[in-house]
Order: C-alpha cells, then sequence, then structure tokens
C-alpha cells in the first residue's frame, strides 16, 4: 500500500470518528461530561476524575462500578454502552467525590516550605527557546499530576491533573501487576497512559514544541510499565525487579506505543511532535519501593537530618521510609482502594470516609474492634442520600491501617528506635496530604507523639520530578540514597504478622505496640 492510499484510510478513519454522535452524561445533577455514542461509561467516568475501588479488571465481577441511571435503575457502568444522552448519580450528595486531582488548587500544589529553588547546584543549560520547556510527572496508580516547565528559572508554566485510564484494569497495583504480567495486557496499560499522557503535554504546552525533556516519579510497577518490563516477577516472591536504574528513551520510542489512528485523532502525531523529546524514568528502589518514594524522602530531606525522621506516602501504596543521616530503611504496605476513601459506591474525598469512621466510633456505631451494631451488620449504615457504610469497606481499612501500622513499627524495630525517637513525620500522597491528624491518631494510625510531629509535604513524587529537570545532580543524589537505604520485605519480617493482627482495631496506638 502506497502513501496515498494510507492517507486515504487515515482520512477516512478521521470523518467516520468525527461523525460519531456526541452524547451528554449528566452526573450527579451538577456536571457535564461529553462523549462519543458507543463509548463504555465506566471508562467514560474514570477519565472524568471518578474513581471506583473494584479490582475485576471491567469483567463486572466486583460489582464497585455500580451507578444509578435516572430511568434504568442501578447498573454496572463496565458494562454499559453510552448509546444517548443519559443522568447518572456515582454517589450521593453530602460528600464529594474525588476529583479533585483535575482542578485548580488541589493537593498537587507545592506547599510554600518545599518551592524549588536552585541552591548551589548545577543548572541545567536551557538557553534556547527550543528546548527551555521541560515536563514533570507523578504518575500515580489512582491519579497522573503534571507540570510544564520552565527549566531556565525553575517556574511552573502550567498544571494538569487527571485519573490514571489504567484504572479500568484495576484499581491497585496487584491488579495491574496481574493484567500486565501478559504481552498483551502488559502492551493495554502501557498504551492507555502513554496516550493520556501524550494528550496531557500537547495540550499543556499548546502543542509540543519547545518541550525537550520529560521526567517521569512514579512506583517501581508504574515505572516498569512505561519502560515496557514485564511485570510477572513483581507478582510473587522474591520480587525480583526488572529495572532499578532511571531508565532514558527517545520520544520517538516512548510514544510509539500509540497507534496513529489515536495520535490523528488528537491533533497530533506520535511520529512527528515527540520525537525529538527525551523521557527518563526514575530509578527505583525495590520492587514496590519507587522512585515516587525516593523523590519524596529527598525533597523532604530527610537524607540529611541528624535525626531519625519519617517519610510516609500514602495513597493506593503505602511507602514508608526511616532515615538518619542518610542511613535508613524503607518499606512498602498495600493499601488498596481503603485509604483513597473509598465506599461501597462511588468514592469520598480521602478525609471523609477516615473522619466518618472516627465520628461513628464515638458514637458507638462501630465498635473500637471495628463492627458495626448489631442492627447495621447485615445491611450496613446508610447515611443521608442512601451512601452505606458496610463492614466490607470497614473490614478493607482495617487491612490497610494495620499494615501502615505494622510497617512503621518494624521500621523502627530495626532501627532500634520508638516513636518518641522521631523527631519529624512527612505525609504525602493522595491521602497523606489530606489527611486529618487527629483522626488518625484517634483511631490508631499513628501513636500520639505522631500529633505535633507530623507534616504535610504536598506532592513530592512531582516536586522531585520537577527538581530533576531544573538541577542535574538531584538525579545523583537519588542514586548516592539508595545505596544507604535497605529495602525491607515486611512478608518475611520476624514479628510482623503480630504487629499487623494487634492493629486491626479502632483503638489509639498503645505504647505496648513499640515493644
Amino acid at each position: 500500500m502506497d502513501n496515498k492510499d494510507n492517507k486515504d484510510n487515515k482520512d477516512k478513519k478521521i470523518k467516520e470518528i468525527k461523525e460519531i454522535k456526541r452524547i451528554t452524561i449528566t452526573v450527579n445533577k451538577n456536571k457535564t461530561i461529553r462523549c462519543r455514542q458507543g463509548d463504555n461509561l465506566f471508562k467514560v467516568l474514570s477519565g472524568a476524575g471518578y474513581v471506583f475501588s473494584g479490582n475485576c479488571g471491567g469483567r463486572g465481577a466486583c460489582q464497585r462500578c455500580m451507578v444509578d441511571i435516572s430511568d434504568e435503575g442501578t447498573v454496572k457502568s463496565c458494562g454499559y454502552t453510552v448509546t444517548r444522552d443519559i443522568e447518572v448519580t456515582v454517589c450521593s450528595d453530602g460528600i464529594p467525590i474525588l476529583t479533585s486531582y483535575a482542578q485548580e488548587n488541589d493537593s498537587n500544589d507545592i506547599p510554600a516550605k518545599t518551592d524549588v529553588t536552585l541552591e548551589n547546584d548545577k543548572q541545567i543549560d536551557s538557553s534556547t527557546q527550543k528546548n527551555r520547556l521541560g515536563a514533570a510527572i507523578d504518575l500515580g496508580t489512582t491519579t497522573i499530576a503534571m507540570e510544564l516547565v520552565d527549566m531556565t528559572n525553575g517556574a511552573t508554566v502550567d498544571r494538569r491533573g487527571f485519573m490514571n485510564p489504567q484504572i479500568e484494569y484495576g484499581s491497585d497495583v496487584i491488579s495491574r501487576i496481574r493484567v500486565g504480567s501478559t504481552d498483551d495486557g502488559l502492551f493495554k496499560l502501557r498504551k492507555a497512559v502513554v496516550h493520556k499522557l501524550a494528550c496531557g503535554l500537547h495540550d499543556m504546552a499548546d502543542g509540543t514544541e519547545g518541550i525537550s525533556r520529560v521526567v517521569i516519579s512514579g512506583n517501581t510497577t508504574m515505572n516498569a510499565i512505561l519502560e515496557g518490563y514485564t511485570l510477572d516477577n513483581l507478582g510473587h516472591a522474591p520480587f525480583i525487579i526488572s529495572n532499578s536504574d532511571a531508565e532514558t528513551m527517545s520520544g520517538k520510542d516512548f510514544f510509539g506505543v500509540i497507534s496513529s489512528d489515536e495520535a490523528s485523532v488528537d491533533d497530533f502525531s506520535s511520529d512527528d511532535a515527540f520525537s525529538d523529546i527525551s523521557v527518563t524514568c526514575l530509578p527505583n528502589l525495590s520492587a514496590f519501593v519507587g522512585a515516587d518514594a525516593l523523590c519524596g524522602a529527598l525533597v523532604c530531606g530527610i537524607d540529611r537530618s541528624d535525626s531519625y525522621q519519617l517519610f510516609a506516602d500514602l495513597g493506593t501504596n503505602g511507602e514508608l521510609i526511616l532515615a538518619k543521616q542518610g542511613i535508613g530503611y524503607a518499606t512498602s504496605c498495600a493499601c488498596g482502594p481503603a485509604f483513597e476513601g473509598m465506599l461501597k459506591r462511588g468514592t469520598a474525598a480521602p478525609t471523609t470516609a477516615f473522619d466518618l469512621l472516627d465520628r461513628l466510633n464515638t458514637l458507638h456505631i462501630v465498635s473500637d474492634d471495628g463492627v458495626l451494631a448489631d442492627q447495621y451488620l447485615e445491611n450496613g449504615y446508610r447515611l443521608a442520600g442512601g451512601m452505606v457504610i458496610d463492614m466490607d469497606m470497614i473490614r478493607n481499612f482495617l487491612l490497610a491501617k494495620a499494615a501502615i501500622c505494622a510497617g512503621i513499627e518494624s521500621l523502627m524495630d530495626i532501627a532500634g528506635i520508638c516513636d518518641q525517637d522521631i523527631s519529624k513525620v512527612y505525609l504525602a500522597g493522595g491521602f497523606g496530604c489530606s489527611l486529618r491528624i487527629s483522626s488518625a491518631v484517634s483511631l490508631g494510625l499513628f501513636p500520639e507523639s505522631f500529633q505535633e510531629k507530623a507534616e504535610f509535604a504536598g506532592n513530592t513524587s512531582l516536586h522531585g520530578a520537577h527538581k530533576c529537570l531544573i538541577d542535574e545532580t538531584f538525579i545523583d543524589r537519588i542514586y548516592e540514597f539508595k545505596e544507604t537505604l535497605t529495602a525491607i520485605n515486611l512478608g518475611e519480617f520476624e514479628g510482623f504478622d503480630r504487629r499487623y493482627y494487634s492493629h486491626m482495631d479502632l483503638r489509639s496506638w498503645s505504647p505496648d505496640n513499640n515493644k
């Protein structure tokens, strides 16, 4: 087939797509989403910022993506094809949907304490217009945050935030690993996120002219997907990491996974627009402690602290680093959707579900053992508007909470310290940055001593990627810090099970747990 035939077929495809009827979806009577006729409802809602706690990969087995359609009743969004204008209820009023990542002035903003400075480090040479712009990306399991950076002065030119489209294949890392253990599944995961990144870059820069560099900070699994490494070894012991080093790819190789048809529909060409861009995925420490945690700890400066400090990145995963004078220990705990505020139907803001449990515990609707009162045990406790707090949601919360507590205790045990010896606790991540400390202490997520030590650090993963764009020595600091850290596999750590089960309740942290 010659070039003319290719062009004709391409133009025909674009015309066909443009002729597809546009559909209006009204969500919770206050938000309008446009999509194409024939689109999958789950994909449309996920792309608009609505997160569900499902883990079945869109097969309809977990029933966690249920929504109400005004004249059809309750349906599984993953199996629903949009053919007409519809009104959808995802979550009841009174508990907001987690859409802040797609809005301005959200938790992606860098706080004043960590504003980017060049310090005495060597600034990257970006003197020409052609290469003055770079993009910093925090690639999370649930959300993606992007910044367009002027590398000549470190200024943030623009920001974007959106949901990770891989949510279609599962809400947690384990689900993604399961899907990505086959070549076909890995390709689907990679293609979905790369296409989303390409669209974000194109929109943010109003085209890609001027962008010369992209730096991505993500967890180990997210980085492996981008780099095209098999995920099979991450899903079972001994949890072998395919590549722990930073990897830089050409824009042609990185974005080449996007099909030409998709690229054309979005008004840019993957072959041309990104060919001159270099893309760097930052280094990881272990199978479950990634670049995002390393960047976060360095941004907070715990590698240079004379006393023990704890960095806790709490989101879909919980990554913990405890360090003093550059020597430390790191581990990861599976939080799943619980710490993102997942309820039975739809998604609450991160603090909302947490504070709700604290309030219900105070009212004795949920006992200290994490059990609903007898009258609510079977059907759950129904909030105004119909949202339900059930035992499944509480159990998931307790599992996540116990894992974090046991992880912190295990790191302290290895270091030979107690909670009183920790001078500062930095909280980051989608959940950590919005956590109410008083509720965390009340429900036993943290010991009481953390009340005055906790400090919200913002999106430290994004900030670390930003630093790499303007400071060529920062990636060297990542490697230096890596060499001083010991990665701990909690599953193999003696005493972890005992500590884990001791925190499977809503009681405050007992000093006995530190012994």
